[in-house]
């Protein structure tokens, strides 16, 4: 079934208030993001509040990093709506959650926060969530493990909310990327929500994904806007946080799926961001730098060095996501321990492809220099014979 035809059926099914509830998270979110993210792009030019371009960065001109604040103004717009159908207490510690990363996203988009600084506020964020009970408790069976201690579920729940957190901070590379895979990760989730009943998060990932799509207009090639660490930070607190409801719901009796079912798909939504921030975080390790340095070593990176231009290294990374999410998705009644590595050798296989192409483009080229050199040297020893010749 295609993402329309599912999109279909949740309105058919849907009551009516539902419906109507729904439409206006998405819509008030798509038009609060629109409306301001001119306004944002006025002003950050007006005080010079832009990112300025440099040897590590792609883009050539001037940018504002406020776009984040767009996004996260959109969002909690509709954030009212979320109450509707959910459990207060655990809403108000999500939106305390996005209100401490919001404050040090501008902070560091407009001044540069250190890393230990950033990192903090991210792991208090994560302890508001694990504190409302979105914990993960449970190894799917991994190393033999099950049900977890609860200070470890506190641990683990802490760093992958961090962890998944930093990932689509540094996956925000080039235009229109972080925004795009969001918005493919949040339609997963909101379709996973919906058929589950979890109605809260069903008006969540939409207000997000309707401030996404407005946000996209002024972000795709030729971005006009940046998200910032305010974005970035935001939008993947905010996918931690449905990862994790799509484990704790999976939990409940009447549950659609099974909790090994919801690990895998879960798993296959974040593999893409996850994966290359530990790529790249193990390649500077090895080469005595800190992980935390910055490079050109991303997949995103790895595509514009192949010759792809932004748009087209957008979409086949989102054309990756898509492919690793539906694997995850068909394969979710399998166990884990067989899924991951497949899912692990897709991202893999993805990943090599681009340095294989980089290997044979750039030997096709040298070849042509070669040939090209070796007609020259021709052609310049036959001018030689002839000026001997006439000069004979």
């Amino acid at each position: 079934m295609s993402i329309a035809d599912s999109l279909h059926k949740i309105l058919q099914t849907a009551g009516k208030n539902e419906t109507l509830f729904l439409l206006a998270a998405f819509a008030g979110s798509y038009i609060i993001c629109l409306v301001l993210i001119p306004v944002i792009i006025k002003l950050s030019t007006r005080y010079n509040l832009v990112d300025k371009p440099n040897e590590r960065k792609v883009h050539k001109v001037p940018i504002s990093r406020l776009g984040g604040l767009g996004i996260v103004i959109g969002l909690l717009s509709t954030s009212a709506l979320w109450f509707i159908y959910g459990n207060s207490v655990l809403l108000f510690h999500l939106l305390t959650g996005i209100v401490i990363l919001m404050i040090i996203g501008i902070v560091d988009d407009l001044r540069e926060l250190s890393p230990k600084v950033k990192f903090m506020g991210q792991i208090i964020a994560a302890i508001f969530l694990a504190h409302a009970g979105l914990l993960i408790d449970n190894m799917f069976g991994i190393f033999g493990i099950t049900q977890l201690p609860v200070v470890i579920q506190y641990l683990l729940t802490l760093f992958i909310v961090a962890g998944i957190i930093n990932a689509f901070n540094l996956i925000d590379g080039i235009d229109g990327l972080a925004g795009g895979l969001a918005l493919i990760d949040m339609t997963g989730f909101f379709i996973i929500f919906f058929h589950s009943g979890e109605l809260s998060f069903v008006f969540i990932t939409a207000s997000t994904a309707g401030a996404l799509l407005a946000f996209l207009k002024y972000n795709y090639h030729p971005a006009r806007i940046f998200m910032g660490d305010t974005g970035s930070m935001i939008l993947g607190f905010l996918l931690a946080a449905a990862g994790i409801m799509v484990l704790v719901i999976s939990r409940g009796q009447t549950s659609n799926f099974q909790y090994s079912e919801a690990a895998i798909i879960v798993f296959s939504i974040f593999l893409l961001p996850v994966y290359d921030t530990l790529r790249v975080f193990t390649g500077r390790m090895i080469n005595k730098k800190s992980p935390f340095s910055p490079d050109k070593t991303h997949i995103h990176h790895m595509l514009m060095q192949t010759g792809f231009n932004h748009p087209r290294s957008a979409k086949i990374l989102y054309t990756a996501n898509i492919v690793i999410i539906a694997t995850g998705i068909l394969m979710r009644s399998q166990h884990l321990s067989l899924v991951a590595p497949l899912l692990l050798l897709e991202v893999i296989l993805f990943s090599e492809f681009l340095t294989l192409y980089k290997l044979i483009k750039a030997w096709f080229k040298g070849r042509k220099l070669k040939n090209k050199a070796l007609k020259m040297q021709v052609y310049n020893r036959l001018l030689l014979d002839n000026i001997e010749e006439k000069d004979g």
